[in-house]
């Protein structure tokens, strides 16, 4: 990558899968070439780093060969401003790159790397005698990488439902008893009793009386009862996800003509899981 490491960060980061990782918050250079060689990126709290070298840079921003998972399940490193070679190698093995065996500037050489050295003087100047195998630094391609995957759970907040509240008017008829009275006339006749005294006149005469009655008379009210609204009530309960985890697994498969040899029996190898 020759992008320039200014150019890089706030960039934002998609893995293979096309999910957004993060943005870039730091550059580390390599220390042979000073090129750009890996980024940390920031996802929420977590920070993780990605190799640049295999990565390109598009419109959308940093694209990244490897999916969100295989880079968010990366070691965790903390490499401050600088990032040693260990590290380096660290994450250079979890992504399954080449892993260079180079020295640390002005260290001497290794004892394995002199005697490699020695063994091939001696075998180059003295054809013909047969010495021990020189035992060499074991390279990139000497290893098998076994990875795993991990599983991360995030949360996400769905909608799962609406409740709406709706007001009507219902008419219920009532019956109530009331107490009432009314008035109607009644003919009241009282003889006159002997010797009393009475003056009057044959002609015509009328009486009027006033009847009345008692009616019901009705009025309404408006009257508040109670109070009613709608509100998320928060329930905490715990759930069970399921999922598959793929991990790799490395097991000896032994030539069956050689190993019945004296190196041991077929199928006596080590494993590892």
């Amino acid at each position: 990558m020759t992008t320039q490491a200014e150019d890089l960060l706030g960039a934002r980061v998609m893995g293979a899968d096309g999910k957004v990782v993060g943005t870039v918050e730091q550059v580390f250079r390599d220390d042979m070439d000073g090129t750009p060689a890996w980024a940390r990126v920031r996802s929420g709290k977590a920070g993780r780093f990605i190799p640049l070298g295999s990565s390109r840079v598009t419109p959308d921003g940093l694209s990244v060969p490897f999916d969100s998972q295989k880079i968010m399940g990366g070691p965790n490193i903390d490499a401050g401003q600088h990032m040693s070679a260990a590290q380096a190698e660290e994450l250079s093995r979890y992504y399954g790159l080449t892993v260079p065996a180079q020295p640390s500037p002005g260290s001497q050489p290794s004892q394995s790397g002199q005697a490699r050295q020695g063994g091939q003087a001696r075998q180059g100047g003295q054809p013909g005698q047969s010495g021990q195998p020189s035992q060499a630094t074991p390279s990139a391609e000497d290893w098998l990488v076994r990875q795993e995957e991990r599983l991360q759970v995030a949360k996400e907040m769905l909608e799962s439902g609406r409740v709406r509240l709706h007001k009507y008017v219902d008419v219920e008829p009532i019956d109530q008893a009331v107490h009432v009275y009314h008035e109607e006339y009644d003919i009241e006749r009282m003889p006159i009793a002997a010797g009393e005294q009475i003056t009057a006149t044959i002609g015509e005469g009328e009486q009027e009386i006033i009847l009345y009655e008692e009616r019901a008379v009705l009025r309404k009210e408006i009257v508040p009862v109670e109070r009613v609204r709608l509100r998320a009530k928060r329930i905490d309960e715990d759930t069970t996800v399921h999922d598959e985890l793929r991990r790799e697994r490395i097991e000896i498969e032994p030539d069956q003509d050689f190993s019945s040899g004296r190196h041991g029996k077929p199928g006596t190898g080590d494993k590892s899981s």
